[in-house]
């Protein structure tokens, strides 16, 4: 690999990116492969492991609010647009070895992350080989319009940031098996989701026909659905996936062996 491999964790509030940034460090660890954890949530209370760089270090939410004189919101706001200021800090934090993994734990509200300009200049600006991870809840994909928005918002992630992208669906460890099975059906069958979409808008006055075939006639074409995989972070299952698509997508599927990495 040319250089280190920024690995984004990114995804809906409460969707475990924190809980897989740390499953994914140990896993790693355990591993033999050099990495490195990153908070870039200013807004983070507590967190399940222990950050090598924290923004925190420079800005933290609460003085953010007190100093401005602005609400949470607001600060969320600010604070999203700040962590480009502190790039140039962050970056000089970092370890640039070739070989070497960065994971980035991003800030819990997605929205102000993926949609702000200021992080898409610290996504460019950070580590040369970046990919995102989309975190899929499942808790938030139980209907069949619950499932294409979600993975709708990870193709606009996508869209916005222009780095590969890797769908998985976090927390299969405490999903309802009902909906696990639909999760898989729609997955192997798309005739079966656009079916269902169908349904619940027929059912629904509020929701179009054409709307919800339109996106996902859109999602089939980019083959989204077709790659979603179940990962638990907290039984550590699947992590050895995202280590094999950064493997493919960055060193044509050469792997650093935990050898190679201690010399």
């Amino acid at each position: 690999m040319d250089g280190p491999v920024g690995i984004y964790i990114l995804g809906t509030a409460g969707c475990g990116k924190s809980t897989l940034a740390a499953s994914l460090a140990r896993w790693m660890e355990e591993g033999g492969y050099p990495f490195q954890l990153v908070n870039l949530d200013p807004g983070a209370d507590a967190s399940p492991y222990e950050p090598d760089v924290d923004v925190r270090d420079w800005m933290t939410l609460a003085d953010i609010m007190d100093e401005y004189e602005l609400g949470p919101n607001g600060a969320q706001i600010v604070a999203a647009d700040m962590l480009a200021l502190y790039s140039s800090r962050i970056r000089s934090s970092l370890d640039l070895d070739e070989g070497r993994y960065i994971i980035f734990d991003t800030p819990g509200q997605m929205e102000l992350f993926t949609f702000r300009e200021a992080s898409r200049e610290l996504v460019r600006n950070l580590v040369k080989n970046s990919m995102l991870v989309y975190l899929v809840d499942p808790f938030n994909a139980r209907t069949p319009s619950g499932f294409t928005s979600q993975l709708m918002l990870s193709a606009l992630a996508r869209l916005r940031f222009l780095v590969p992208s890797l769908e998985i669906l976090s927390k299969s460890d405490m999903a309802e098996p009902s909906v696990m099975e639909n999760i898989r059906r729609w997955q192997e069958f798309p005739d079966q989701l656009m079916a269902d979409l169908i349904e619940e808008s027929d059912s629904n006055p509020s929701l179009s026909n054409e709307l919800g075939i339109g996106i996902f006639r859109a999602m089939d074409d980019l083959g989204i659905a077709s790659s979603l995989f179940p990962v638990s972070a907290v039984k550590g299952e699947g992590m050895e996936r995202i280590y094999e698509v950064a493997q493919l997508t960055f060193g044509g599927g050469e792997d650093l062996a935990p050898a190679e990495t201690e010399d």
